[in-house]
């Protein structure tokens, strides 16, 4: 059955030139992904059942590899990084929703203004903004010259290298891009199903609880998402501001590919880190499932 348009025309059938240059251009990023991302990944899942050689893999099929990531100083580091990514990414929340709220409804004209201030620093160098932080934290830094002037700490101040300075540094890192998409989701809310329920008799709360919360499940997804996954693979800010005590999988990977060379207990590792990607986009899936945009 053939569509028809508003004219009671059919539309017309496309030149077999342009089909074929749509096809093209489709080919190109799925060419590009199959070699870039597929591939390697297929070799990482082959490798973690391979036995492992120094420098190199027997291709074969053993568990070994996964019952050696899944036990010890292995398994500590991971369920280390699982929490750290779910705490930093919640507190990543707890920080953006007042923000993005603030700025999407009573920023006025200045929340482009809001926005650009907010995302300057993120297009910023990564190692340089994280490398701040030591200088920041150090013993005798401005955090601790801060915190004595306020009364709020007494003597030299401890973080570095200790997961709270971990926690700062990510919650720092990650914190812009957990405002955009919350902003964009609050922002398109209509504001008169806002008023319809404090006209209903609602309070701030129930209506926040009621109406713009359940609404912001999009954005919440979406700030955990960008937030999360990249959290489970960290490497840069555990290694500067953490220390020997905050130590991730990213960098347990890195050292077992790069200096231990032990490729089949690293891919091992690489794995497990992709899985516990896959639960938190599919616990989002679940989240937002059902969802249905409200118009103005």
């Amino acid at each position: 059955m053939t569509s028809a348009n508003k004219t009671g025309q059919t539309p017309s059938k496309r030149a077999p030139s342009a089909r074929v240059s749509d096809h093209l251009f489709a080919a190109i990023p799925t060419i590009w992904l199959a070699l870039f991302f597929l591939a390697p990944l297929g070799f990482t899942v082959v490798y973690s059942f391979g036995n492992s050689l120094f420098g190199a893999v027997e291709l074969g099929f053993t568990l070994k590899n996964y019952q050696t990531a899944l036990s010890g100083f292995y398994l500590t580091t991971f369920l280390r990084t699982v929490q750290f990514a779910v705490t930093a990414s919640a507190l990543c929340l707890v920080v953006a929703f007042p923000v993005a709220y603030f700025i999407a409804r009573k920023a006025g004209r200045f929340r482009t203004l809001a926005l650009v201030l907010i995302l300057i620093p993120y297009f910023s160098s990564f190692l340089v903004r994280v490398m701040s932080w030591q200088i920041l934290l150090a013993r005798g830094g401005v955090v601790e010259v801060i915190l004595n002037f306020l009364h709020l700490h007494d003597g030299p101040l401890d973080l570095l290298d200790t997961k709270t300075a971990v926690f700062i540094g990510m919650v720092y890192a990650y914190l812009p891009i957990a405002i955009v998409p919350l902003f964009v989701v609050l922002d398109r809310i209509p504001g008169p199903l806002l008023e319809a329920s404090r006209d209903l008799g609602a309070s701030r709360f129930q209506t926040f609880w009621a109406v713009t919360l359940p609404l912001a499940r999009p954005g919440i997804a979406t700030a955990v998402l960008l937030t999360a996954v990249p959290m489970l693979g960290e490497m840069v800010i555990p290694k500067l501001l953490g220390g020997s005590r905050g130590v991730l999988m990213g960098q347990a990977i890195s050292s077992q590919y790069l200096q231990s060379q032990n490729y089949a207990l690293g891919s091992a590792m690489a794995v497990l880190v992709l899985i516990a990607v896959a639960v938190v986009v599919a616990a989002l899936a679940r989240l937002t499932k059902g969802f249905a945009e409200v118009s103005a």
